[in-house]
């Protein structure tokens, strides 16, 4: 059986190369071809619309992105599929254009090169980690910092690098869950659900620089919140998820406005959890019970909502995370569904 499994290895690579020599390097696995994307807007005619579907990614070619001859036909030939996602969480785009998934399923996360036309896993080899949830990325420095909840730790790669180079540990976390990098005060940004609370870490040396908040129902205070992002000034902005409720603090961690409630209405939360911000101010919360992406201003005024129950594009089942990227293109963790949806802000209401 073992000599069987080396021939065969063997023979994958002496045909994978062969076909590399024979094109001189330069062929490509072909990628599936793919239907073109349905033109699906928020709000529907005759309304200006603001939101439009762009694509949905389960996998790395429905980013057009193919292996290399000698890879693609190592997999083929040796019956290695391809890795789709199965349990997206946390999402993030590096300002190489990356496109980054924490699979909580499969304990990985995806990276999508788009330009590189590249797809690899964070860490590569080895088990990696235990309960992945939230993901941040400090372009200045190049690191990549990701949340792994039950192990109550955050692990930093660093672009380019396949495996973990560093970690935090530090400060009493007990169930890290989001987090966000503040580039205003150079701070790194953790949610700990558990105890209610964020921490701010130093992005210089990791160093607890403090905390804010505690549990409670008062302003400034959380209750199991779950996710955390900062805007352009340094404004902080926190999904206070058993509080029903987004706060709304300074860059200090002061707090300044909250808005939202416990309801089953528009402008009302039943399960809020990713939360993003996009070029204009405007704030998109996620609530995994509604199946919708609810769109408030910078007031907390809700301004519409996108999305619905089900599988078919622009409709979710339990969605997570959100990311919003320097082009108002939104990326939309669908975690039932098993995959990530793409949508555009279409500021002024003109198509793409």
């Amino acid at each position: 059986m073992r000599l069987k499994r080396i021939f065969r290895y063997g023979l994958a690579v002496g045909l994978a190369v062969g076909l590399a020599a024979l094109t001189g390097g330069c062929f490509k696995m072909a990628v599936p071809d793919s239907k073109p994307a349905p033109v699906i807007l928020w709000p529907a005619p005759p309304e200006i619309p603001r939101i439009s579907f762009v694509n949905a990614v389960s996998q790395q070619a429905d980013l057009g992105i193919a292996d290399g001859v000698v890879k693609g036909f190592l997999k083929y030939l040796l019956g290695k599929p391809v890795t789709p996602m199965v349990g997206p969480h946390g999402v993030a785009v590096d300002a190489e254009g990356r496109l980054y998934v924490v699979d909580n399923f499969l304990k990985k996360v995806h990276v999508y090169d788009r330009q590189g036309g590249k797809y690899n896993l964070l860490p590569e080899k080895g088990d990696g980690f235990v309960s992945p949830i939230g993901i941040a990325i400090d372009d200045k420095r190049g690191r990549i910092y990701v949340t792994d909840s039950v192990q109550a730790v955050v692990r930093i790669f660093a672009k380019g690098e396949a495996e973990q180079v560093a970690e935090i540990k530090s400060g009493g976390m007990d169930r890290p869950t989001g987090l966000a990098v503040n580039a205003v005060a150079d701070e790194l940004l953790v949610v700990d659900t558990l105890h209610s609370s964020i921490q701010r870490y130093s992005l210089a040396d990791h160093s607890l620089k403090g905390v804010i908040g505690l549990e409670g129902s008062e302003a400034g205070q959380f209750h199991s919140p779950t996710d955390i992002a900062v805007g352009p000034t340094g404004m902080i902005y926190v999904t206070d998820a058993l509080n029903f409720r987004v706060q709304v603090l300074s860059p200090e961690g002061k707090f300044l406005r909250s808005f939202g409630g416990a309801g089953d209405g528009p402008g009302y939360f039943s399960r809020p959890k990713g939360l993003a911000l996009d070029g204009d101010g405007n704030i998109y919360v996620v609530d995994a019970l509604f199946d919708n992406v609810q769109v408030f201003n910078a007031g907390g005024e809700l301004l519409m909502a996108f999305g619905k129950p089900g599988q078919k594009p622009g409709e979710f089942w339990s969605p997570s995370g959100i990311f919003i990227d320097r082009h108002n293109t939104i990326y939309v963790s669908d975690s039932y569904n098993k995959r990530v949806q793409i949508f555009q802000y279409l500021k002024g209401g003109e198509l793409p």
